[in-house]
């Protein structure tokens, strides 16, 4: 990489949309018809927009000063309550900068407040694609340009894919770790899942809606997540201070499973809503890697590395939002001079840690919607009233508020955005959910440092699953 860009590599995070060619360079979507460009073959979503530039920094500014200052940022009232007291910075721009939000994903970020100039180390996207699997290519069609066959069904060739990730970098250069892998997952996946199709005995889509290729389509998508993590670490520019969470979902678009794909504490969460009741309900959530777990703290030691744990861990006090101790892997520094503590124990990075039991694999889940409605015996009136969706999250978000909270007021702006007489997108609902772990930041930041102010970043995306019918 090159030396100049390397100074300011990540300094600035991924927002906006853009469209993938052949070669997955990115290609803005404003290209005209007459540009001469490659073949689109998928579209990538970052975060539409950090709320840091759009936001006064509250945690500068006292209570009087934030409850009546220009953007309406209040710090005594929650924003998740109907009416409000705050007003949409989003909503403020929607008639220039931000004039579509989509109602089916949303993603959006907010750097934090660290005392000193550190940028956002957050990244995140969420890409829509088509697998044509004859090619090994995929293709970009929006949902209703899908081509069907004669008699009106869709062609589940056309169903589009779903690919989300989430990376919240760590360390002095933790923001170039997670910029990197933000950029370069997609391109690594596909070329890897075009690389072992040769490994399945049918054509992947083939192999999926045979019912007796489960297992080997099950192997195959597992592989292809493991060895993407793998080389994404082991490519990844920093090699020293700074690493990276890694957490993605994929949905290949067709069929009943989910492959989720984990190194790190951050959160991918599967959620189903019910239209009749308007309730939305947890049904999957990651692992989140910390040390003082018992299969990762035996590889840790049997490496010669060290775990803290601290007291109140030790005491079970582990279930309630708000700031709290965690265990941390102990980490020499490579000159041996001091030492860094790391709250996790994977993570894509983080150099010198993998001398000490620290690795990149992922933990990879395979959820079933099919198995799920076998499970609890849904009824085919049950499987109608049931929508579903993802949520992906740093834990700027989790570390204030229970993913329950979080999960229902996304699946309200969703499925039931015309509740309360209040039409809420799924973008508004991250912001306000943004800024009211900002809130709760401050708050809890105040009493537990001293009166000093600290924010993490905060992260947070959302999208619709559409499961076929069953």
């Amino acid at each position: 990489m090159d030396k100049q860009l390397l100074l300011n590599y990540g300094q600035v995070p991924l927002t906006g949309v853009y469209m993938l060619g052949e070669d997955y360079l990115f290609q803005k979507t404003a290209a005209t018809d007459s540009d001469n460009r490659d073949p689109v073959t998928g579209s990538i979503q970052f975060p539409r927009v950090d709320l840091s530039v759009l936001l006064t920094e509250e945690a500068t500014q006292s209570h009087q000063d934030l409850f009546w200052n220009k953007k309406q940022t209040v710090a005594e009232h929650s924003f998740l309550t109907y009416p409000s007291a705050f007003k949409s910075v989003i909503a403020d721009n929607s008639g220039g900068i931000y004039p579509f939000q989509h109602t089916d994903h949303a993603l959006l970020t907010r750097c934090g407040y660290k005392m000193g100039k550190i940028p956002n180390q957050d990244r995140s996207f969420i890409v829509n694609f088509l697998l044509d699997v004859n090619e090994g290519k995929f293709l970009n069609l929006d949902a209703n340009e899908n081509k069907s066959k004669g008699n009106g069904a869709f062609d589940p060739l056309f169903q589009k894919a779903l690919l989300m990730g989430i990376f919240d970098g760590h360390g002095g250069r933790g923001h170039e770790v997670s910029h990197y892998i933000a950029l370069e997952f997609p391109k690594v996946f596909t070329k890897t899942m075009r690389q072992k199709q040769h490994t399945l005995p049918l054509p992947l889509l083939d192999c999926i809606r045979n019912s007796k290729m489960g297992h080997h389509v099950e192997n195959y998508m597992k592989e292809a997540l493991k060895e993407t993590f793998l080389e994404v670490d082991a490519h990844e520019p920093v090699k020293g201070t700074g690493g990276s969470t890694a957490s993605v979902l994929f949905y290949p678009g067709i069929e009943s499973k989910v492959y989720i794909a984990n190194a790190g504490d951050s959160a991918t969460i599967i959620a189903a809503f019910s239209n009749s009741r308007k309730e939305s309900t947890i049904v999957y959530q990651n692992r989140k890697h910390k040390p003082h777990l018992e299969d990762e703290r035996q590889r840790i030691e049997n490496a010669g590395g060290q775990v803290m744990i601290p007291p109140s861990l030790l005491r079970g006090d582990t279930n309630s939002p708000g700031l709290k101790d965690t265990s941390r892997l102990i980490i020499p520094s490579a000159n041996g001079f001091g030492s860094m503590a790391l709250a996790m124990s994977r993570s894509i990075g983080d150099f010198d840690g993998k001398a000490v039991g620290l690795i990149a694999e992922p933990d990879v889940d395979v959820w079933d919607v099919r198995q799920h409605y076998q499970a609890h015996q849904f009824d085919r009136k049950q499987e109608l009233d049931t929508q579903w969706f993802a949520v992906i999250a740093s834990d700027g978000v989790y570390d204030m508020l229970a993913p329950e909270k979080v999960v229902e007021y996304l699946g309200r702006s969703l499925f039931d955005g015309h509740s309360s007489g209040t039409i809420i997108s799924p973008l508004e609902a991250c912001e306000r959910l943004i800024r009211e772990a900002s809130r709760l930041w401050k708050k809890e930041s105040s009493l537990s440092m001293g009166g000093m102010q600290y924010r993490d970043d905060i992260t947070l995306g959302v999208s619709k699953i559409d499961f076929p019918s069953m």
